[in-house]
């Protein structure tokens, strides 16, 4: 890759930008990351068997201590192909993402919000409807009321029979 980095950028950019490249591009990027992550992997591998075999003067026996500054010392590889690994996710991300913002993908959810909020909208209405009938009904005098509709009642009329004994009074 002798390109520089706005050539590379820019190519990358054009590809993703057409549904029939992208799929290579993803795949591309992706397949040379995981092959970069392997790479580390057995480089890490290869350097930990290596230093695991180097025994020091005052090692612990049965090779403790060698185990231990073999782990410590292919870390950095170790993260760094874990990276490679988790920029390759990334890359699947961003192609999804990128295939999220089409313009008619994002046209269509825009229609499908629309017509999700004027259904909640219509049923807030039908229910707000209900519930003022409802009001209005209990508010209205019955056939043995000789008040007038709207009359004001008393609270206990909405709360049951008053032949009950009440408590505290």
């Amino acid at each position: 890759m002798s390109k520089d980095i706005a050539t590379r950028v820019t190519q990358g950019v054009q590809e993703l930008a057409l549904p029939g490249q992208r799929e290579g591009w993803q795949a591309q990027h992706r397949g040379s990351l995981l092959t970069d992550a392997q790479t580390y992997d057995a480089l890490a591998d290869a350097i930990q068997a290596d230093l695991k075999a180097r025994r020091l003067d005052g090692d612990l026996p049965w090779g403790i201590s060698a185990s231990a500054r073999a782990r410590k010392r292919v870390k950095p590889l170790r993260d760094a192909a874990r990276a490679m690994r988790q920029a390759a996710k990334a890359i699947n991300g961003t192609v999804a993402a990128y295939e999220e913002t089409q313009p008619e993908v994002v046209l269509r959810r825009r229609e499908d919000k629309a017509l999700r909020k004027a259904q909640r909208k219509q049923q807030l209405g039908t229910a707000a409807h209900n519930s003022a009938q409802q009001t209005l009904r209990r508010l209205a005098p019955g056939e043995d009321d000789d008040a007038p509709a709207g009359a004001p009642k008393l609270l206990g009329d909405y709360f049951g029979p008053n032949d009950r004994q009440r408590r505290g009074a």
